[in-house]
């Protein structure tokens, strides 16, 4: 039996019935059995479980022989173009912690072999508890640029160590909250290939191809698929994945509303202190002119706190917007 990713998604899930399961992992030397309680191990066996589990259900696949690329499977042995699946898992009680695929090996792999782009992910997101009982929280079949994002510094978010480029690491693609996170996934492979663009060219490991590799790519990716992508400048989209800066100019707009509406009560004041100010003047009442003539000092004062706090808000908004 042959089935395609979206095929091998819905029987885990809605036929088999995978998050309502629970599991334990054991293992056993010599005459010592024990059930393992330690969460990280979790992630590592899905992959074999999940193969197993092709097998029981006598679902046809031929497994990778490339371990440090994606898929993990071909679902369609006669064609290793179509229908990869890879298999990821991370605690659902964290982030994914999972790596995507060795950087200068993946922007290599795209265009020797621009069908890795429709690798399908299938992830679990899993729990144990401390008796050592696995339950599947949450699955997603994705893309890879539905689970990428865009890091502080670079395009992409990469593994860096000693300024050295390793691997791709993934984003929150499930985040309901968006205020607890900093960036945002990719919306379109155009926009992915955008960023894997210009970590080329940021990476010194690859900058000498970054003026050929877009071109490269497009015209390898055409030949593959028919398809003329259009691919988008990283300056130009780069801001709409940054939550942060978006944050940033929210509570800029927010700070200047608030600080104009302040001001512009802080001048009401100051008018009805002057028309009291008129009226005890005619009265002749020299102590409450007095106290008056204070007030509105003081109003002043605050009414100049209030437009400096108008100008840093406003040239916050201008940095921000550019």
């Amino acid at each position: 039996m042959r089935l395609t990713a979206q095929e091998v998604y819905d029987k885990l899930v809605n036929e088999d019935g995978i998050l309502q399961l629970e599991g334990q992992i054991k293992f056993y030397l010599g005459d010592v059995n024990i059930i393992v309680k330690q969460r990280d191990v979790v992630g590592n066996i899905m992959q074999e479980w999940l193969q197993g589990w092709l097998d029981k259900r006598g679902i046809e696949y031929a497994p990778s022989e490339n371990t440090q690329m994606p898929p993990d499977f071909f679902l369609n042995p006669d064609d290793k173009t179509k229908n990869l699946l890879e298999v990821k898992a991370f605690n659902r009680n964290r982030g994914p912690g999972f790596d995507i695929a060795d950087f200068r090996m993946y922007e290599e792999e795209i265009i020797n072999k621009p069908y890795m782009l429709n690798v399908d992910y299938l992830i679990f997101g899993y729990d144990m508890n401390d008796d050592g009982v696995v339950t599947i929280k949450d699955v997603w079949l994705k893309k890879v640029w539905e689970i990428t994002r865009r890091m502080e510094d670079w395009p992409i978010n990469l593994q860096i160590k000693d300024n050295v480029v390793h691997k791709i690491r993934p984003g929150i693609w499930y985040a309901e909250d968006t205020a607890r996170t900093d960036y945002t996934v990719f919306e379109s492979l155009e926009d992915f290939i955008s960023a894997i663009e210009e970590a080329v060219f940021q990476n010194p490991k690859t900058h000498n191809n970054a003026g050929t590799w877009k071109a490269a790519f497009l015209r390898s990716y055409k030949q593959e698929t028919g398809i003329d992508l259009s691919i988008p400048r990283w300056s130009e989209i780069k801001d709409k994945y940054d939550l942060k800066s978006v944050r940033k100019l929210e509570k800029a707009k927010s700070d200047l509303a608030k600080a104009t509406d302040q001001y512009e009560k802080i001048k009401e004041r100051i008018q009805l202190y002057h028309q009291k100010l008129h009226v005890e003047q005619e009265k002749n009442n020299v102590g409450k002119v007095g106290k008056i003539q204070d007030d509105i000092e003081k109003q002043k004062k605050n009414a100049e706190k209030a437009k400096e706090k108008i100008n840093k808000a406003q040239a916050k908004i201008d940095e921000l917007e550019g």
